[in-house]
């Protein structure tokens, strides 16, 4: 079996013929013929069922074909990488990020490529992690850094690298009753939270849906209503004191260090949630791809170490 052999089969049975098959490759139509039956008589089964219309795949085919298109496309990924390794990062990538993480991680992404790498063709797109996902699948992004929901991942490569804390942001002027105590010691009880409206994300985001998770585990439900939408929008709402929203350190750290609001660590049980790495399995990893992804770890390392994104590495 060589792949000469299984290029002349998937073309042919994408085509639904021999005769059109060696036109769009170019050979004559013997050859095709010679080597698909060398290729059923080494695999010592018929893939192919023929008549005056063209060839069709028999049941043997179908199964066979699938994994054929496997193996063509995993030799052109070891090439890709083979020759993107010997090059300098260049070319466009496409990367979908949450907007609490686009929030901690795009300008200094952006700063860094510009100088270091100005070959790569940046393009950043921000939605909740079903938005991402769905992005992957039909191929508009190459890289994503989201957490897990409910979306059907097929074929998507996770790479868990963080673990960031997760945390109640409540604004400095409020114009609703608060603890002061549960300001002063810097966290409140996953119960506690259930004394408040607190706006949290949807199943179809990973953190809302991270949070249904909580909700079932112990029992406590809470009040929950929706963000408005755009995060700079909602922590203005915060900000001006309207509402109190449960959301990473990536998304408001810049407000902390300006006083305008307090974070209270979520514990009994602490809440957290993974970040992934995120790429597809059906994409060759180019050279900028896998430049791109080394930046993106080294600026969370950073913004971990400055405080900035509180959480673990992984």
């Amino acid at each position: 079996m060589n792949t000469k052999q299984l290029t002349y089969f998937v073309k042919a049975a994408e085509l639904g013929s021999i005769a059109a098959a060696a036109r769009e490759l170019e050979i004559s139509q013997p050859s095709i013929s010679q080597q698909i039956s060398v290729l059923e008589h080494e695999l010592k089964t018929t893939l192919f069922s023929r008549d005056v219309r063209g060839v069709y795949l028999t049941e043997n085919g179908e199964r066979f074909l699938a994994h054929a298109r496997s193996i063509l496309r995993q030799l052109d990924q070891a090439q890709n990488e083979l020759h993107q390794a010997t090059q300098a990062p260049s070319g466009k990538v496409a990367i979908g990020l949450t907007q609490p993480i686009c929030n901690i991680l795009a300008v200094p992404l952006v700063t860094l490529l510009e100088k270091q790498y100005p070959d790569i063709e940046l393009s950043i797109y921000t939605g909740y992690s079903s938005d991402l996902i769905r992005m992957m699948k039909s191929g508009d992004i190459d890289v994503a850094v989201s957490s897990y929901d409910e979306s059907d991942s097929t074929n998507i490569r996770y790479e868990k690298f963080f673990r960031e804390n997760i945390y109640l942001l409540v604004g400095s002027e409020r114009s609703f009753p608060f603890d002061e105590a549960l300001l002063q010691q810097g966290r409140v009880s996953f119960t506690a939270l259930q004394d408040y409206e607190i706006m949290v994300t949807s199943r179809t985001d990973s953190l809302g849906y991270l949070i249904e998770q909580y909700e079932k585990d112990t029992g406590c439900y809470l009040r929950k209503r929706q963000p408005y939408g755009q995060l700079m929008t909602t922590l203005q709402y915060v900000t001006e004191g309207h509402g109190l929203l449960i959301t990473p350190s990536s998304s408001f750290f810049h407000l902390e260090r300006n006083g305008e609001v307090h974070a209270l660590e979520i514990t009994e049980p602490q809440l957290y949630r993974e970040v992934f790495l995120m790429t597809s399995i059906d994409k060759p990893l180019t050279n900028a791809m896998a430049m791109v992804i080394q930046q993106i770890r080294n600026i969370t390392r950073q913004e971990n170490a400055r405080g900035h994104w509180r959480g673990t590495l992984l």
